[in-house]
């Protein structure tokens, strides 16, 4: 795909600037809950005519541009618009039309999941390895100020809407384990009735 592609969208009126994206669908003056946009224009949807392009306003007017970030050189990471030649796994160049099974997403496109899989089974051995080496201990693993999995020691981000103890799994080596979430104690103190002062 041409970076410089631009494609006058007819179907459109250079007034109209009310447009969202969904998926490759771009949708102008949405009607919501059954009720037209508040400008009073009807709603028009739209897919582009090739893989990769969506409508941007240029000068008053509509167009279908390229959207993928490898044709235009952006560097855009999560590329909304991927054309179909850059549809592919980033490691082994499989098309998406040709998966089998979900692929992990990346920031320079995809990861198929036998590349994926590839990929985990390296980290998993190089954790492996690098705990034999340490010779950690159970208590290598207590009172820390990060939860780590004491298989492999990969210290494993957890949100703090999510602290609470639990069992997981470790996403590097697949190991299973206990996490307790231990409490610092502090202390708030108010005064009861009046504030004594002699």
């Amino acid at each position: 795909m041409d970076k410089n592609t631009k494609i006058l969208i007819p179907e459109i009126s250079g007034e109209w600037t009310h447009r969202l994206r969904s998926g490759k669908t771009n949708i102008w003056n949405e009607a919501r809950h059954g009720k037209p946009h508040t400008n009073g224009l009807p709603e028009v949807r739209l897919d582009p005519p090739e893989v990769g392009l969506y409508a941007e306003r240029i000068d008053g007017a509509w167009y279908w541009v390229s959207g993928c970030a490898k044709c235009n050189g952006s560097g855009e990471k999560y590329s909304y618009s991927v054309c179909d030649k850059h549809n592919v796994c980033r490691l082994c160049s499989t098309h998406r039309s040709k998966l089998t099974e979900a692929p992990w997403g990346h920031p320079e496109g995809f990861t198929c999941k036998p590349c994926q899989d590839s990929v985990d089974a390296i980290a998993k051995a190089e954790a492996l390895a690098k705990f034999a080496e340490n010779e950690y201990d159970e208590h290598d693993f207590c009172g820390l100020d990060e939860c780590k999995c004491p298989h492999c020691a990969t210290v494993i981000h957890i949100e703090t809407e999510d602290y609470r103890d639990q069992n997981m799994e470790c996403d590097t080596c697949g190991g299973l384990f206990e996490l307790k979430i231990e409490f610092e104690p502090s202390f708030t103190t108010t005064v009861i009735g009046e504030r004594v002062t002699a």
